[in-house]
């Protein structure tokens, strides 16, 4: 019995991508979980289906770089039902050479027009992401275990992403139409942003199994249904562990999202046709590849780690997480270091 406790704990303290878990928390059980994770990229995926496209470098020596500190909580409120809150405090930023894009017209000062139409694509931001609200109803326990989720997950005020140079235009040919307009140093606004900033309410199922050998598996099922124009998704993720010795967890798993829905176009993404051609070479706008880039995304994740069990009460989660596969996405790798505790608000 004390092993198969154990790998429910295991399943149920995950960080993310995957935190939810059919084992609910017992009725005035609570958990706080801390988690803080770091990304590096420096290569996408672009328009192809999420399996067949090749990642791609970004053009102009470009680096994706977040850092995201997570506090959340589940509160055990009836035996069979619990709640969940959890809200990130993010960094991001992205860095790469300036380029000009634009010759200098018949008749302008070249270092003046040269030193006003320089073109740096790097950007930062810092503060909250989306915060997050779910409740999960366990249907059964026993050789199998279900339970019923209900996610929300809602914007914090920060600017949405959008086009390279904003979101307007929406197509190729008004963009072209208006080059000299739009490809501005001040116009620059690229997709860095804190979320996706749309509200999203993604209902699921989730299900699991823990032996008595310390061996558990999960699968996770859930259809985000995203507003504000962003498309509907899928979402799913599997993972199995093993405890070994007394005190470590070792799990892997995969995790998928896949749009089902079209996301409406938030602008015209700059990308390059030779993302390897550096910044002296361009010669104005013959690199140029310009994508009508949609509030949509395709990803295919491997995640795997490790759990200790410091305490009865006390986990760390170690996670390295990388990228397979995607679409209108980054080929992120990603380091993560959680801490779990839980604690009793009723009398022992």
């Amino acid at each position: 019995m004390r092993r198969t406790l154990l790998a429910a704990l295991a399943a149920a303290l995950l960080p993310r991508p995957a935190p939810a878990s059919p084992w609910t928390l017992p009725r005035g059980q609570v958990a706080f979980i801390s988690t803080f994770d770091f990304e590096v990229a420096d290569e996408e995926y672009l328009d192809d289906d999420l399996l067949e496209g090749d990642a791609r470098p970004f053009p102009l020596r470009g680096r994706y770089r977040a850092a995201t500190y997570t506090a959340s909580a589940r509160f055990g409120i009836t035996d069979r039902f619990e709640l969940e809150v959890a809200l990130p405090v993010k960094q991001v930023t992205y860095t790469s050479d300036p380029v000009i894009l634009l010759p200098a017209p018949e008749g302008a000062d070249g270092l003046d027009y040269y030193q006003e139409n320089v073109v740096d694509l790097s950007q930062s931001v810092v503060g909250l992401g989306d915060l997050r609200v779910a409740g999960r109803y366990q249907l059964f326990r026993g050789f199998i275990t279900g339970a019923l989720e209900l996610g929300l997950e809602s914007p914090t005020g920060y600017d949405p992403p959008s086009g390279t140079f904003g979101d307007r235009p929406t197509s190729r040919e008004a963009f072209l139409a208006d080059v000299g307009r739009f490809v501005t140093p001040e116009n620059v606004r690229d997709d860095v942003t804190l979320g996706d900033g749309s509200f999203t309410v993604a209902p699921g199922l989730l299900l699991g199994w823990a032996g008595a050998r310390g061996t558990f598996a999960r699968l996770d099922a859930s259809y985000a249904i995203r507003l504000g124009g962003a498309a509907h998704a899928l979402r799913g993720a599997f993972k199995v562990g093993q405890r070994v010795f007394d005190r470590f967890v070792l799990f892997a798993g995969l995790a998928a999202e896949y749009a089902v829905t079209d996301g409406e176009v938030i602008g015209i993404s700059v990308s390059a046709a030779d993302p390897a051609l550096p910044a002296r070479d361009y010669g104005g706008t013959t690199n140029l590849m310009l994508r009508e880039v949609r509030l949509e995304h395709d990803r295919l994740t491997l995640p795997v780690g490790a759990i200790v069990r410091v305490t009865r009460d006390v986990e760390v989660n170690v996670a390295y997480q990388r990228t397979l596969g995607g679409r209108n996405t980054a080929s992120i790798q990603g380091f993560s270091v959680g801490v779990g505790l839980r604690t009793s608000l009723l009398d022992p």
